[in-house]
């Protein structure tokens, strides 16, 4: 930058809107033709994920397999010396023995094959595609604008038809847009609640009117879990990045009453987040989740080593759990953990959590390390919350469920190569 340039935090908000497209467009001006549309194609994913599965799973899949087909041309093994890619691979290799061993090991093996797509398409991200800290920043700006669209959309399904069965569900169909505000738009929330809360004057007032409207959302679509992972998530920003007391203290009495407010006018709604998820807890065997928690830890009795196979649970837990009465099946545990017993065994459950500690560990250092940038200094809590064990979770082998989550963990990864003196193109 020119030095009659202004610092950042003199910047207006339109002044950083225009930077961050200004700087990606020299970014993308100094790539390869061919790598330059690689790139448009991965900037456009947080919007390709708002149309549905299909597409949002071609293009993780298309960036994937992408990298690794650069890696192998270029003869680029690196990132493999990286411990959690080591980790991720490690991991992979007891889901396919897993698999192989398991009594159908056909529709098992390809379960367990395919699932490697998404952390390729974060060590894509992290390795070649983000490499560059402008088109890293200009990736976020998208994750904003991916989660302000679903928020638009949302309040539209809400002023047109209104909730159905107590849930949203476009632009989908499927009772799925809180797992992309919360799991996809997770990132791009906690860095918009910690400039929220922070002396940024700039751009405090708009980051906390988006925070808090796409908070309410949250509540609205009715998926708990994912208003809770976000509602921890930006407490927890709050605190890592400059936050001013007073203006988190304001922020969160505001986002508290607003909540209330919802409830109190809607009583179906503050049912569903109160009564019926206290009365839901997996406590007692009356519970449904204990009671498809406990199918999972059945189905890890009868294959304590290795489990059942990848994916083979959802097929085999009505046969497993016959003679078991506290018990329900479901396409899955509804926690990971449990879920990587029932499937992986115990050999899995330690290779998958020394994989999500890994991961979690390097954004932890990020965190740690740029605790002058918001992005970086916002990083742990994407891994942390997702991975978080105590609570009711989707498929880890779930299609929808992982492209929204390894979207935003690629993201949290990638936010290392902001540690760079210089931006990077490759």
């Amino acid at each position: 930058m020119a030095n009659s340039n202004p610092p950042l935090s003199e910047l207006t908000l339109l002044g950083h809107i225009y930077k961050v497209v200004s700087d990606a467009k020299a970014a993308l001006a100094e790539l390869p033709k061919a790598s330059r549309w690689f790139h448009v194609f991965w900037l456009l994913g947080p919007l390709i994920l708002l149309i549905e599965r299909s597409p949002a799973d071609a293009w993780l899949t298309i960036c994937a397999l992408s990298f690794a087909v650069r890696a192998i041309v270029k003869k680029d093994g690196r990132w493999l010396k990286v411990f959690w890619v080591r980790a991720v691979f490690a991991f992979w290799g007891v889901c396919l023995l897993s698999a192989a061993l398991s009594d159908l090991p056909g529709y098992s093996l390809g379960e367990a094959f395919i699932w490697i797509r998404f952390p390729l398409f974060a060590m894509a991200s992290c390795f070649w595609l983000a490499t560059d800290k402008r088109l890293l920043y200009a990736m976020m700006g998208m994750t904003m604008l991916g989660m302000i669209i679903m928020t638009g959309i949302l309040t539209a399904e809400v002023l047109i038809v209104g909730q159905q069965g107590g849930r949203l569900s476009w632009p989908y169909g499927d009772l799925v847009p809180g797992n992309y505000l919360a799991k996809a738009g997770l990132p791009a929330f906690c860095v918009l609640v910690a400039l929220a809360v922070s002396g940024y004057r700039q751009v405090n007032a708009v980051a906390a009117i988006i925070s808090f409207a796409t908070i309410i959302l949250s509540v609205i679509t009715g998926e708990r879990i994912n208003f809770i992972i976000r509602a921890c998530g930006g407490m927890l920003a709050g605190l890592l990045w400059r936050p001013k007391s007073s203006r988190y203290a304001c922020l969160i009495l505001v986002e508290v009453l607003a909540v209330v407010t919802v409830f109190v006018a809607s009583p179906d709604i503050g049912n569903r987040f109160v009564d019926r998820f206290i009365k839901q807890l997996p406590s007692h065997n009356e519970s449904p989740y204990f009671r498809v928690m406990n199918s999972g830890m059945v189905a890890f009795e009868t294959a304590p080593v290795l489990g059942v196979g990848t994916a083979n649970y959802r097929i085999l837990c009505a046969e497993l759990t016959r003679d078991h009465t506290d018990v329900d099946c479901h396409t899955h545990p509804h926690n990971y953990y449990i879920q990587l017993l029932a499937e992986t065994g115990i050999i899995g459950l330690v290779f998958g959590c020394v994989m999500l500690g890994a991961i979690i560990w390097s954004c932890a250092q990020t965190s740690i390390k740029g605790r002058a940038d918001v992005v970086m200094a916002t990083a742990v809590i994407i891994p942390l919350g997702l991975f978080f064990p105590l609570q009711s979770t989707a498929d880890f082998f779930g299609q929808w469920n992982n492209i929204f989550m390894w979207s935003a963990v690629a993201l949290a990864l990638s936010s290392g190569n902001l540690m760079a003196k210089k931006a990077q193109i490759c």
